[in-house]
Protein backbone atom coordinates (compact mmCIF):
# COMPACT_ATOMS: atom_id res chain seq x y z
CA UNK A 1 0.00 0.00 0.00
CA UNK A 2 2.84 2.43 0.65
CA UNK A 3 4.58 2.02 -2.50
CA UNK A 4 1.37 2.73 -4.28
CA UNK A 5 0.37 5.47 -2.38
CA UNK A 6 3.64 6.82 -3.56
CA UNK A 7 3.67 6.08 -7.06
CA UNK A 8 0.38 7.81 -7.54
CA UNK A 9 1.29 11.08 -4.96
CA UNK A 10 4.12 11.50 -7.54
CA UNK A 11 2.00 10.73 -10.83
CA UNK A 12 -0.81 13.13 -9.45
CA UNK A 13 1.44 16.30 -8.22
CA UNK A 14 4.63 15.69 -11.00
CA UNK A 15 2.64 14.36 -14.27
CA UNK A 16 -0.79 15.26 -14.11
CA UNK A 17 -0.76 18.32 -12.94
CA UNK A 18 2.28 19.61 -15.23
CA UNK A 19 -0.22 17.96 -18.25
CA UNK A 20 -3.01 19.83 -16.91
CA UNK A 21 -0.84 22.95 -18.45
CA UNK A 22 -1.64 24.49 -22.04
CA UNK A 23 2.14 25.01 -22.53
CA UNK A 24 3.73 22.54 -24.27
CA UNK A 25 7.36 22.71 -22.68
CA UNK A 26 5.57 22.95 -18.82
CA UNK A 27 3.71 19.27 -20.30
CA UNK A 28 7.57 18.36 -21.45
CA UNK A 29 8.92 19.69 -18.19
CA UNK A 30 6.49 17.23 -15.90
CA UNK A 31 7.01 14.47 -17.64
CA UNK A 32 11.03 14.65 -18.00
CA UNK A 33 10.43 15.18 -13.95
CA UNK A 34 8.18 12.20 -13.69
CA UNK A 35 10.25 10.05 -15.55
CA UNK A 36 12.95 11.01 -12.72
CA UNK A 37 11.11 10.24 -10.30
CA UNK A 38 9.63 6.63 -11.59
CA UNK A 39 12.58 5.35 -12.37
CA UNK A 40 14.36 6.52 -9.00
CA UNK A 41 11.31 5.18 -6.92
CA UNK A 42 11.34 1.76 -8.60
CA UNK A 43 14.78 1.42 -8.18
CA UNK A 44 14.59 1.98 -4.45
CA UNK A 45 11.94 -0.34 -4.47
CA UNK A 46 13.91 -2.93 -6.34
CA UNK A 47 16.69 -2.39 -4.04
CA UNK A 48 14.55 -2.69 -1.23
CA UNK A 49 13.13 -6.13 -2.66
CA UNK A 50 16.68 -7.60 -3.34
CA UNK A 51 17.80 -6.74 0.30
CA UNK A 52 14.60 -8.25 1.90
CA UNK A 53 15.22 -11.71 -0.34
CA UNK A 54 18.82 -11.87 1.08
CA UNK A 55 17.97 -11.76 4.48
CA UNK A 56 14.85 -13.87 4.46
CA UNK A 57 16.63 -16.64 2.61
CA UNK A 58 19.16 -16.87 5.34
CA UNK A 59 17.08 -17.31 7.88
CA UNK A 60 14.60 -20.37 8.56
CA UNK A 61 11.29 -20.25 6.70
CA UNK A 62 8.57 -22.49 5.95
CA UNK A 63 6.43 -21.87 2.68
CA UNK A 64 6.10 -19.33 0.46
CA UNK A 65 5.04 -16.44 2.63
CA UNK A 66 7.60 -14.44 2.52
CA UNK A 67 7.10 -13.87 -1.39
CA UNK A 68 4.15 -11.44 -0.19
CA UNK A 69 5.31 -8.67 1.26
CA UNK A 70 7.85 -7.82 -2.12
CA UNK A 71 5.34 -9.30 -4.92
CA UNK A 72 3.30 -6.65 -3.31
CA UNK A 73 5.68 -4.08 -3.28
CA UNK A 74 6.18 -4.50 -7.14
CA UNK A 75 2.95 -4.75 -7.91
CA UNK A 76 2.10 -1.53 -5.89
CA UNK A 77 4.44 0.27 -7.74
CA UNK A 78 3.14 -0.99 -11.49
CA UNK A 79 -0.36 0.06 -11.14
CA UNK A 80 -0.32 3.89 -11.01
CA UNK A 81 1.81 3.11 -14.49
CA UNK A 82 -1.54 2.13 -15.96
CA UNK A 83 -2.74 5.85 -14.85
CA UNK A 84 0.26 7.38 -15.98
CA UNK A 85 -0.16 5.87 -19.15
CA UNK A 86 -3.61 6.65 -20.21
CA UNK A 87 -2.86 10.26 -19.09
CA UNK A 88 0.26 10.23 -21.79
CA UNK A 89 -2.46 9.16 -24.05
CA UNK A 90 -5.18 11.47 -23.69
CA UNK A 91 -2.20 14.07 -23.72
CA UNK A 92 -0.68 13.52 -26.45
CA UNK A 93 -3.96 12.99 -28.32
CA UNK A 94 -6.02 16.15 -27.15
Amino acid sequence: MVCLAVQFAGYDRILAAGLRSADVEARRTALKRWVVFAVAFQALVIAGVLAYAVVITHGPRQGLAWVAPPLAALIGTALPYQLAAGRLLRAGLG
